[in-house]
């Protein structure tokens, strides 16, 4: 097993390297990552239903799209991030709880009493821990999850609030639970980083043929441009996701609103408003918009509209 202590901070560079480790390579490794302020959703969700615009715009916290499955989750210098990538051996069936049961290994070397939840989380004193999601293609599994050590609690809980409005989709929801950080049960662990050392640590200590391994620099400008032309990029992020009907009804200066989207690849098909005179002229202006913030307040200013912020955010939430 190969370990990638990494330094990067960049959420887009890291999930571009695990996509690159499990698709270009051979070999088993484990990458440990602290990202900065993030949120990251799952390759089947939809970001209209699992982040708050409003929150993520006004604190600059991006969102970023993974390859895995799973439910939404979020990632500061709080939290810890660990991904196995393995190949079968032969016809053998993948394991998930394998790796879960390598990271509850090592908490209880630390002297964490930690188990696995009914939702593939891993608990402590009845209070999630880590969130784990897994991604397969041919013989190969990715296996990911987080360790929250002193996350910002109070910003997760901005970033993850749920819509205002009505969504239908076949989307993947996320399992909503009361989470907990570590900070100040581990003796000796002091911050991210350190638990960060103690995991090579142990891993190393338990496992004869793991070693260290950094990226050369062709991988990181394979990754980087992985990251470029498909991990910032809208049609990833937005337009992947699945299709979805929009609705919401609300108050505003004594009026009465309705508005009903239709999005499909992350494009506003057809808009249905009523209300003030403003919002009524969005069923002809926004069809054939990105859904959203930057797509509706540009068609907006292109029609002659200042930039409206709350008229946008209750066409997003």
């Amino acid at each position: 097993m190969l370990i990638i202590d990494s330094k990067e901070r960049d959420p887009w560079f890291n999930l571009a390297s695990e996509e690159h480790l499990f698709r270009d390579s051979d070999n088993e490794f484990l990458i440990l990552y602290i990202n900065e302020a993030s949120v990251i959703i799952g390759k089947h969700q939809n970001p209209a239903e699992e982040i708050n615009t409003r929150f993520l715009r006004e604190n600059n916290i991006p969102f970023v799209r993974r390859i895995s499955g799973g439910g939404t989750v979020y990632h500061d210098e709080g939290n810890l991030n660990y991904t196995f990538i393995s190949t079968r051996q032969g016809s053998a069936r993948f394991d998930f709880s394998y790796f879960r049961s390598l990271l509850i290994s090592f908490l209880a070397s630390l002297g964490i009493d930690a188990y696995e939840g009914e939702k593939n989380e891993i608990r402590t004193g009845g209070l999630k821990i880590s969130g784990n999601a897994e991604h397969v293609f041919r013989d190969r599994i990715m296996h990911h999850g987080t360790v929250l050590f002193s996350a910002d609690l109070q910003k997760m809980s901005g970033c993850l609030a749920r819509s205002e409005a009505r969504i239908k989709s076949r989307a993947v929801q996320s399992n909503r639970t009361r989470v907990t950080n570590l900070e100040g049960m581990i003796t000796g662990i002091k911050s991210t980083e350190d638990l960060k050392k103690a995991f090579v640590d142990y891993i190393r200590k338990t496992n004869d043929t793991a070693s260290l391994y950094d990226f050369s620099d062709e991988e990181i400008r394979r990754i980087k441009r992985l990251k470029d032309e498909k991990f910032t990029s809208w049609e990833w992020n937005y337009a992947y996701g699945p299709d979805y009907n929009f609705s919401k009804d609300f108050s505003e200066g004594g009026d009465n609103v309705s508005i009903e989207l239709e999005v499909s690849k992350g494009i506003i098909r057809t808009c249905k408003c009523s209300g003030p005179v403003l919002y009524n002229s969005m069923n002809d202006l926004l069809p054939g918009t990105r859904h959203c913030y930057e797509g509706i307040a540009e068609r907006t200013l292109e029609a002659g509209y200042r930039e409206d912020k709350e008229l946008i955010y209750n066409f997003l939430m």
